[in-house]
Formats: structure tokens, C-alpha cells, sequence
């Protein structure tokens, strides 16, 4: 705690943090839900790609079916407060732990697989689950569920605000549960075996380490706080579809994606990487697409440019490069 102390008594945490806290007041006095809506996204990505991370750049996962993970979250506060009259607010909880069931479940059959078999294997699972909810009637099948409009007196306990102002803090304070409870992770003996499964699985047996037990720890961790993002996403938009919340492109690649861009060895390069990756993302489908609409997939082509640039001249991410360079000392 001393050292995750001493980190956030950085001028430049210190200084990110302030802005993060000052901009969606400015955003609503000035008027600008396009920028809030834009850094809630930022938040919630960042979310998910320090979960996603955990797996990838800790323990050498390589997982690109993480979307099951926000879609399980995503359903489970609005099945919560549809259908129980949960509040939101321990729907998000109970969103990340439920995500941590199904992460559990999965690890089984998942964790038997290594290398590409066991990326492949999540990219089927992601699709699995899509293709289970959108024929599932107690979800509400492809329509997917909607939460109803309530009145002033009910909108606290539901969380319905007006505009995406409110909901960046709600997902600041989500961010900041998971940064304290990662970085302790990651600087522990758990987060050192998880690095040497990722170096070296055949020599982290011959040291003793449970492998399958940490690699387990791992996807469970990651399960639920991704289940947190996805809970986030449904409290902000009121509304989840399979297609939406269960998406390989838009859900699972774009975390993988904001990891791969800030960096996968880094602890605070996902997080940067959602900052850089997600308002690009967001600018090309408000202001790009809407120019070229009958140009199909254009946003995807823009994911593959941003991908491609970064492994031709940022291989190591931008925190890694940063390092390289010696602007930063740790990331």
C-alpha cells in the first residue's frame, strides 16, 4: 500500500486524476454530452482492458472472447432490476460476481487449451453466448431488455440521470476499485506467479506453482471486472441486446485493442490505451462514417490502421515506448 501510495502522490497521477474529475462538470456547464458520452466509453474500456490485461500481459492469455464476460454483466443488472427491483448500484456488484461464475465455469474446459487453440477457443465462447441470448426468452431474446423510464423520486435509486455527466463519475469510481485492487494483485506473490505461468508454464511447475490454479485465479479476476464494465454499459444506456453487449468486434477486439496500444507489460498502459483508442474510434463513427455511409465497415478498416501503425512503430505499446525512451520509469 506504501508504494500504490507513493504512485498516486505522482505529480502527473495527481494532475490526470484532477482532470478526470473536472471534465464532465465542464462538459455539463458547457454543454458537450458528445465529449462526456466520450470519456464514459474511455472510462468503461479502460475498465475492461486492465481486466483483459490481468490475463494477456500477467499471466500470457490471450483472450479475445472477453465480450462473454461484459455481456454476462451487462444482463445481469438489468435482469436484477427488471425482473427483482435490484438498485443499479449492487446490481453492478452482483453483475462483476456473476461474470466471475460463468469466468469460473468457463476455466474448465478453456484452461485445458494453450497458445492459439486457447484464443480460438474464446472467440467461439463470445459467439456461444451471443447466439444463446439472442434465442433465450427469459432475456428477452434479440430484442434484448430495456429499463423503463421512472420518475424523479425513483431516478437515484435506478440510476437514471439526465445526459452521461454522472455516469463518468460512477465509472470513475468503478476504475478506481479496480486499479487498488490489480495494482496489489500484480505486486504480490499471486501476481508474480502469474508472470512467471506467463514466461515460463513448464519451469513454473518445476518451481512448485499451481498452474492451472493461478491461470484459473486469473480468468476469475478478469471475469469480474469486465462483468463491471458490462454492468456500466447497461446502467448508462438502459437498454442490452445480444448483438450489442456480446459483439467480437465492437466488445472483445476493442479491449484487446486499447491493451495492445498502451501495452500489455505495462499496469497503466491498457488504461492509456483506452484513452487513446476509444475517442479515435468514437470520432471516426460520429464524424467519418456519417459522411460515408454507404462505405461498410469503415470503422472497422479504422481499428485495422490503428492496429497496423502500432505494431510498425509502437510494437512494445505506448507506455513500453515511453519506457524505452526513458520518459517514464515504471508504467
Amino acid at each position: 500500500m506504501r508504494e500504490l501510495m507513493r504512485y498516486a502522490r505522482n505529480p502527473v497521477v495527481v494532475a490526470v486524476s484532477a482532470l478526470l474529475l473536472a471534465l464532465p462538470a465542464i462538459f455539463s456547464i458547457t454543454g458537450q454530452p458528445f465529449y462526456a458520452n466520450m470519456l464514459f466509453l474511455s472510462l468503461m474500456y479502460g475498465v475492461a482492458a486492465l481486466a483483459w490485461n490481468l490475463m494477456q500481459g500477467y499471466t500470457g492469455m490471450f483472450s479475445l472472447g472477453h465480450a462473454a464476460f461484459f455481456g454476462v454483466g451487462a444482463y445481469t443488472v438489468m435482469v436484477a432490476m427488471l425482473y427483482y427491483n435490484v438498485s443499479p448500484w449492487i446490481g453492478i456488484w452482483l453483475a462483476g460476481v456473476m461474470a466471475a461464475a460463468v469466468g469460473f465455469l468457463l476455466g474448465f474446459p478453456l484452461l485445458r487449451l494453450r497458445s492459439h487453440w486457447f484464443t480460438l477457443a474464446t472467440i467461439a465462447v463470445g459467439e456461444i453466448f451471443k447466439l444463446a441470448f439472442a434465442h433465450w426468452g427469459y432475456v428477452g431474446a434479440a430484442r434484448g431488455l430495456q429499463a423503463p423510464i421512472v420518475g424523479p423520486s425513483k431516478a437515484l435509486y435506478y440510476m437514471q440521470f439526465t445526459g452521461p455527466f454522472v455516469y463518468v463519475y460512477v465509472a470513475l469510481l468503478v476504475l478506481l476499485v479496480e486499479i487498488v485492487v490489480l495494482y496489489r494483485i500484480v505486486n504480490s506473490r499471486t501476481g508474480y506467479y502469474f508472470q512467471t505461468i506467463r514466461e515460463d508454464e513448464i519451469v513454473a511447475k518445476t518451481l512448485g506453482i499451481d498452474t492451472f490454479r493461478y491461470r484459473m485465479l486469473s480468468l476469475v479476476i478478469s471475469s469480474f471486472f469486465t462483468g463491471l464494465a458490462g454492468a456500466l454499459y447497461a446502467v448508462r444506456f438502459h437498454y442490452v441486446d445480444p448483438f450489442a453487449v456480446f459483439d467480437l468486434i465492437t466488445i472483445s477486439t476493442y479491449i484487446s485493442v486499447a491493451g495492445i496500444i498502451g501495452g500489455i507489460y505495462s499496469f497503466i498502459g491498457p488504461l492509456v490505451g483506452a484513452f487513446i483508442f476509444v475517442p479515435a474510434a468514437e470520432y471516426v463513427r460520429v464524424k467519418i462514417v456519417s459522411a460515408f455511409p454507404r462505405v461498410f465497415g469503415l470503422h472497422v478498416v479504422v481499428v485495422g490502421v490503428i492496429l497496423l501503425l502500432i505494431s510498425l512503430f509502437l510494437p512494445e505499446g505506448v507506455m513500453g515506448y515511453l519506457k524505452r525512451k526513458g520518459y517514464i520509469k515504471t508504467g
